[in-house]
């Protein structure tokens, strides 16, 4: 029985893509209630968790830098006055 192999560096390469896709299209990725290809990815493969976390972090970073007023500003229990 031959073993398939899994090309982690395509997997790792299309989740930043993907996780890039959704700051471009105004996701907050810091936000706990979104779950990115990365997170998802270091998930499924404990191997990659440290690469995808680090990466997810310094996309964070970036995206703060970007859009200070935006990264952060989701839910909050401060914010449960307005329900």
């Amino acid at each position: 029985m031959s073993e398939q192999f899994v090309d982690l560096d395509g997997i790792f390469n299309l989740a930043l893509k993907q996780t890039e896709d959704l700051i471009k299209l105004g996701f907050d990725i810091s936000d706990p209630c979104v779950f990115t290809d990365l997170e998802w990815i270091a998930n499924k493969y404990p191997e990659m968790a440290e690469r995808c976390n680090n990466t997810l972090l310094e996309l964070i970073k970036k995206q703060a830098a970007a859009t200070p007023a935006f990264v952060g500003a989701g839910y909050s229990h401060n914010d449960l006055d307005f329900f």
